[in-house]
Formats: C-alpha cells, sequence, structure tokens
C-alpha cells in the first residue's frame, strides 16, 4: 500500500495532473482503483472500471491509452471521466506481466500532454511497476517469515507448553486422590478442570496458527486480528485489542479494506517511529460520526516517543486520504504514556 500511495503521488506530482491514480485488475474483472493522490480526492477508492471497457482491455493487453479530453472520449465509459480533460493511462507493465495500470488526468480544459511527457511518463510507468514488483517480492518474503514464525509457535506450544500443562494436571490429579480434606480435593479438582479449558484453547490457538492464508476466514474481526498478529513480529509484543459492535456485519468490505490498510498503516508508523512497548487497538463499529450518522472508528494508540515537530506526516497523510475518499476523516492526539506520552491515531469512515 506504501508503493502505491507513492506511485500515485510521484505520477501526479511529474505529470503536473490533477490526480494520480493506481489501478490494479479487480477479483470480478476490469480494473480497481486502488490509490489516489490529490488536493481534493473526487476519484473513490475502491471503484472498479468494467471489463467491457475498451481502455481496460487496451492497458491489459499492455497498450497505453492518450486521450485530448476524457470527458467526451467515447472509448471512456464511466462518469468518472466526466470530471477530466487531457489524460494519460498507461500500464504497469515488467517482464511481460501487466501488473495494473496508472492514470494521471488533468482538469477540464487544462493543457494537452506534449509527446515528450508521454514519453517520459511511459518511462515512468515501467519504473513504478518494477519498484511494484519488488514491493511485492518483499511483502511475499515478510508474509513467509510470518509464517515460518507461526511454525514455530504452534510446534512449541504443542511440543512444551500442553505437555508441561498435561504433566502438571496428572500431577495434581494424584494429589487429589492423596487428600482426605474434601475442600483440598474440590480446588485440586476445579484446577485441573481450568487446566483441560486451558489445553483446549492452546489447541485451538495452534490450529489457528496453522491454517493458510486461503483458509482463514475473511471477516473484518478476523482481518484485523490478523494484521496484530503479523506486527507483533517486527514489535516484540501483541497489542491489546478490543471490538465494539458487530464489525462483521455492519462494516462493509470497501470501508472494511481501507480500515485494514488504514490499521496497518498505524502498526507501521509505531513500528517503524514510535519506539513504543504498548499498543492498543479498538474497531468501534458503533461509533457516531460528527454529522450524527453511524460510523466505524479505528483507534491505535500507544506509549511511544510520540510525533516530533516538523516531522514527515506521510503517513498520516495517507490515513487522511483514505478516510476522506470514503467521507469519513483521521486524526491523531496523545497517546498511552505518561502525561499523554505517545500518540493516538484515530480514523473513522460512515456505515
Amino acid at each position: 500500500d506504501d508503493a502505491l500511495e507513492v506511485v500515485a503521488e510521484q505520477a501526479r506530482h511529474l505529470a503536473i495532473s490533477d490526480a494520480g491514480i493506481v489501478l490494479l485488475p479487480a477479483d470480478e474483472g476490469g480494473l480497481e482503483i486502488v490509490a489516489v493522490s490529490a488536493d481534493n480526492p473526487r476519484v473513490a477508492l475502491g471503484v472498479v472500471i468494467p471489463p467491457e471497457s475498451p481502455v481496460v482491455s487496451t492497458l491489459l493487453e499492455g497498450e497505453a491509452v492518450f486521450v485530448d479530453d476524457a470527458a467526451t472520449d467515447p472509448r471512456m465509459i464511466t462518469k468518472l471521466s466526466e470530471l477530466y480533460g487531457p489524460s494519460m493511462l498507461l500500464p504497469l507493465q515488467s517482464g511481460g506481466r501487466v501488473l495494473g495500470a496508472l492514470a494521471t488526468p488533468r482538469v477540464r480544459g487544462g493543457r494537452a500532454f506534449t509527446e515528450a511527457e508521454r514519453t517520459l511518463a511511459s518511462q515512468f510507468a515501467s519504473q513504478a511497476a518494477l519498484a511494484l514488483m519488488m514491493a511485492e517480492a518483499q511483502r511475499d518474503r515478510e508474509r513467509l517469515a510470518v509464517y515460518e514464525d507461526r511454525d514455530r509457535i504452534a510446534r512449541d506450544l504443542h511440543d512444551l507448553v500442553i505437555q508441561r500443562l498435561f504433566a502438571t494436571g496428572m500431577m495434581l490429579e494424584g494429589a487429589q486422590r492423596k487428600s482426605v480434606v474434601p475442600e483440598v480435593q474440590g480446588g485440586i479438582g476445579k484446577a485441573v478442570d481450568e487446566l483441560d479449558v486451558t489445553i483446549q484453547e492452546i489447541r485451538t490457538a495452534i490450529f489457528a496458527l496453522q491454517q493458510g492464508p486461503a483458509e482463514a476466514p475473511s471477516g473484518l474481526r478476523t482481518r484485523v486480528l490478523r494484521e496484530i498478529n503479523m506486527a507483533a513480529v517486527p514489535l516484540g509484543f501483541k497489542p491489546a485489542h478490543r471490538f465494539l459492535g458487530a464489525v462483521d456485519t455492519l462494516v462493509g468490505e470497501l470501508t472494511g479494506k481501507n480500515l485494514i490498510a488504514a490499521l496497518r498503516e498505524a502498526l507501521s508508523n509505531a513500528f517503524r517511529h514510535a519506539e513504543a512497548s504498548r499498543i492498543e487497538v479498538v474497531v468501534d463499529a458503533t461509533a457516531q460520526l460528527p454529522d450524527g450518522s453511524a460510523g466505524v472508528r479505528l483507534t491505535v494508540a500507544d506509549n511511544g516517543v510520540g510525533i516530533p515537530p516538523g516531522g514527515r506526516r506521510s503517513g498520516l497523510r495517507n490515513l487522511q486520504r483514505r478516510a476522506e475518499a470514503l467521507g469519513g476523516s483521521s486524526s491523531y492526539g496523545p497517546g498511552l504514556g505518561d502525561g499523554g506520552g505517545g500518540t493516538t491515531v484515530f480514523w473513522e469512515a460512515p456505515l
């Protein structure tokens, strides 16, 4: 997601366009808008350009499309095109593989792109595609490291922890049989029952750790927990978490997808910059937005060093853009440390 945001922002800046838009192939066909850079975002994340669009088929074949006026060009069949004039739509292609597309539209009536700008933009798209492939490879390496660590944890839980708990239970049962005091027998019996419950919970956790990505449920709650568990590896501790409301049923797919991206961004910022030893994540599907409408609010609080004056704000801007594209907002405030030390990030969007 960071790489996609960088590509959109740099393309817009270099092309002197009204927006930088990155599109990736959608599950149902066509191209989905996954990253937007614009001063006044008018393009909604998650919008899918249908596969019957002539522009989509051309881009997926690895050919660029240059449009003099998107609002009147017959190849542009979506309402989105009515907002713009001169546009460049470039395939993100590397090694014969089309990863997606990059669009840099200018406002209606804006200056047309020159031949030199078209050539430079095509070269930039090739470099951006290579960068995305490298980011994808890095993500795969990180994901593999997480899965390997999960396998190790699962083995340790099974081979060490469960066996020790089981042996402890056997010792307690032996002591229970030798005792003649009813109160002691009852107390030991309760302890053994608790151990049995704990063993079952650990076995459930082992099963969850050993599930492959395709087997895991895709509910928002599960995806949030997955991000928290993955963040625990570089952090060295697991962030606390809490859910309010029926997050799986109330939060739509598009909002949930962006909430997960916002959570990933916030946890990444906490790991890279905050030096925190405590993080709390709250997903509240019962939140009320400033206009009184129902919404979902993500809160990520830490006890780190806080945001220094004049420090980089690119991560916070990414959160703000995602929220605004959905009609929501993002902000930050004091954290969990003494005297409000650290940072609390708030991200919210309508349901």
